[in-house]
């Protein structure tokens, strides 16, 4: 009866030793995938931004222009152009919408 009960017991805390590394294992990849996941959302502001840089900058006219905002399902996408002098100063303003990643950058163009 002691070999059995032993072994009933040994047996639980077994499972419950794998069951805890199990969990463990289970929430380290899933943190590794929110980091994938916002790495890429980080990498796609940086091209919209980039985008939005060579769009301003290769405009022949700015004057009727004052702000440019672009729809999309993941990123507010925003542009805000003003006369200094006689140059023209852009800031540029990439947020998304599902994770909490900003991007800014101020231009100057001639």
């Amino acid at each position: 009866m002691k070999k059995k009960a032993f072994t009933l017991f040994s047996t639980l805390i077994l499972i419950f030793i794998f069951s805890i590394l199990i969990v463990s294992i289970f929430e380290t990849k899933s943190m590794n995938s929110i980091n994938i996941q916002k790495q890429y959302s980080y990498i796609q502001a940086k091209n919209h931004l980039a985008f939005l840089e060579e769009y301003i900058t290769k405009q022949k006219d700015l004057k009727t222009i004052k702000k440019i905002e672009i729809q999309d399902n993941h990123f507010n996408i925003l542009a805000d152009i003003t006369k200094k002098d006689k140059n023209y100063e852009a800031n540029l303003y990439i947020k998304s919408k599902l994770h909490n990643i900003s991007v800014h950058k101020k231009i100057l163009i001639k």
